[in-house]
């Protein structure tokens, strides 16, 4: 993803979810989609974190000063269509 910082706005925590819940779907196998709603800037995050929780993460994509930012907002477990979807994907 290069030069790019990450902000997280609170709403991003209101299902019990961390910072590091986020940074450990990145680390792991994950699927980056563009937003299924058609909201521009918008991508949908899915994977697992290290305690094997399958995650929904969205984040909104800017670009200020020339630095790529990503802001996460919303954090949740996956509903049961999302969870078969990826485990389609990854084999897990």
């Amino acid at each position: 993803m290069g030069d790019e910082r990450t902000v997280f706005l609170l709403s991003a925590f209101r299902h019990g979810y961390a910072a590091e819940d986020y940074r450990e779907v990145l680390r792991n196998r994950s699927f980056v989609v563009r937003s299924r709603r058609g909201i521009p800037n918008v991508y949908e995050v899915l994977g697992r974190n290290d305690a094997g929780d399958y995650l929904h993460v969205v984040t909104r994509r800017e670009l200020r000063a020339g630095m790529g930012i990503v802001i996460v907002f919303h954090m949740s477990r996956m509903d049961e269509a999302d969870r078969r979807w990826f485990r389609q994907r990854t084999g897990t």
